[in-house]
């Protein structure tokens, strides 16, 4: 029944909506400005200012994505971030504006057309801002969770946690045979309300995946589906709670619901071709900074200037991937190596390079040759692979989608150098997967960017999903304790 639910993350179809509404108001305001200045509408003046007009519509969404005011934490964030960043896109917007017009001067916006277009554009942003905020706050209903064992009980008093506030009402409905330790409200007896013939108001039922082989609850959800309850599983809970699936979650039929959901026309056509463009276009525009990272080796290290390291690429292909070094020329000693494990050799200028991303850009070069993606996880070292997919569950799924320059774990977690933060970073490539697509890539870009802004440091991980992760018990598929041990098993790598 549930398993061949489609369903996107809330947060990136609420960001997508927010940054789509944010980019039209900036063409209804200039839109506006042309009117109020020529007493008309001018088709010709908004031709001739589509320029600058198109470029502020992007930088001002992607300031307001890159300061967080897209995301759930824009609640926990003061008033006084909030409005340094709207007003960093404002200003980002009507500079963009007035760049544009400075280059071609044809395209240059008037200055009564601007003043009319950018207070416009301030005031229905805030006003976009302060609804958008108020819909965040909104409850839900009644949100239920099934519980037949110690583990559904402690997965739903950490989930309770998240949508504290957010519902009506937060209970059980507890499985026959199973009395609850917790104080969480308890809205019923799945027996019961299975022979029940009243109508019970639960908007959202939350499952596991192996609740629907209990003939009682899958009775119970079958009635509750048709009565227009949402049945959500575990595991898109924790989606829309962390941006991440625990490992412990992730089964065939999770596998099976991420493969129908995730765009696959976009990841064979659309992904290519905009990989191609904007890797020719960033070549051009990053050339300086490359020569200046080049210079920058060659002065600080003798050797090559590029770091050149055989990868495991799409389906495991394997492929050479290109840097520029930023550690002294090691030794003659061989194996695999965690990035982490080699960190004494960098020299100084390297550091800045690597803080930076400077000795990325030649990645560009394995984009344009098809071996690479801007967005997608991380290529690691074949032998690295090797090791980690005895230890890990589903740990080569990662290698269906084309490896990225930059991903959704690499913006959400440390840089890691243990097959444990293997493990994290996979339950965020797993999210990717799933989730995959033309806004998700564009809003991990930004992501980046906010990154290489914060000075190269990515997210710490989410501390309430690492709590969530040890109280969640194992699922059908291996447990964290088995992962451990499969842990244990794994020769260390470059030991």
């Amino acid at each position: 029944m549930a398993l061949g639910i489609q369903r996107n993350s809330k947060h990136l179809g609420w960001a997508g909506v927010l940054f789509g509404i944010d980019f039209l108001l900036v063409w209804i305001s200039f839109l506006l400005g042309i009117v109020l200045r020529f007493g008309e509408f001018s088709p010709e003046k908004l031709a001739q200012y589509r320029l600058g007009v198109a470029l502020a519509s992007l930088v001002l969404p992607s300031f307001l994505y890159v300061g967080g005011l897209y995301s759930p934490a824009v609640l926990r964030s003061g008033a006084f971030t909030n409005a340094r960043w709207l007003l960093a896109g404002f200003f980002g917007a009507m500079a963009s504006v007035l760049v544009v017009g400075s280059l071609e001067f044809d395209s240059r916006v008037g200055r009564g057309v601007l003043l009319v277009a950018m207070a416009s554009l301030v005031t229905t942003v805030l006003l976009r801002h302060l609804v958008a905020m108020r819909l965040r706050r909104r409850r839900y209903g009644i949100f239920a969770c099934i519980v037949a064992d110690d583990t559904d009980e402690q997965a739903a008093a950490k989930l309770q946690r998240f949508w504290k506030g957010r519902t009506e009402r937060f209970g059980l409905l507890v499985g026959s045979g199973y009395e609850p330790r917790t104080p969480l409200p308890r809205l019923g007896e799945v027996g019961e309300i299975s022979r029940s013939e009243r109508r019970h108001s639960i908007d959202v039922a939350l499952v596991r995946d192996r609740h629907f082989s209990d003939p009682e609850i899958a009775a119970l959800l079958r009635r509750l589906r048709y009565e227009g309850t949402e049945i959500l599983p575990l595991s898109d809970a924790c989606e829309d709670a962390f941006h991440a699936v625990p490992l412990e979650l992730v089964t065939d039929a999770w596998f099976f619901r991420a493969s129908n959901q995730s765009q696959l026309f976009y990841s064979r056509k659309l992904k290519r071709l905009s990989d191609i463009a904007l890797a020719s276009l960033f070549l051009v525009l990053l050339s300086p900074f490359l020569a200046f990272g080049a210079l920058a080796v060659r002065l600080s290290s003798p050797g090559p200037v590029f770091f050149r390291q055989p990868r495991a690429g799409r389906f495991g292909r394997p492929f050479t991937i290109l840097k520029l070094r930023t550690m002294h020329v090691a030794d003659g000693r061989k194996g695999a190596k965690w990035a982490t494990q080699e960190t004494a050799r960098i020299f100084p200028l390297g550091r800045i390079l690597r803080t930076f991303r400077i000795d990325e850009i030649p990645q560009l070069v394995n984009v344009l040759r098809g071996e690479m993606s801007f967005v997608g996880p991380r290529p690691e070292q074949i032998e690295i692979v090797e090791q980690l997919e005895q230890a890990i569950p589903f740990y080569r799924e990662r290698l269906l989608v084309q490896p990225g320059i930059t991903g959704w774990a690499q913006v959400r977690y440390p840089y890691g150098a243990s097959v444990e933060d293997s493990v994290r970073k996979l339950e965020y490539d797993l999210y990717y997967l799933k989730h995959m697509g033309i806004f998700f890539d564009f809003f991990i870009l930004l992501e980046t960017v906010r990154v290489i802004l914060r000075g190269g440091v990515p997210g710490s991980g989410d501390p309430e999903f690492a709590k969530f992760r040890q109280d969640l018990g194992p699922g059908t598929t291996a447990g964290a304790s088995e992962i451990r041990e499969k842990a244990q098993a794994v020769e260390r790598i470059g030991g």
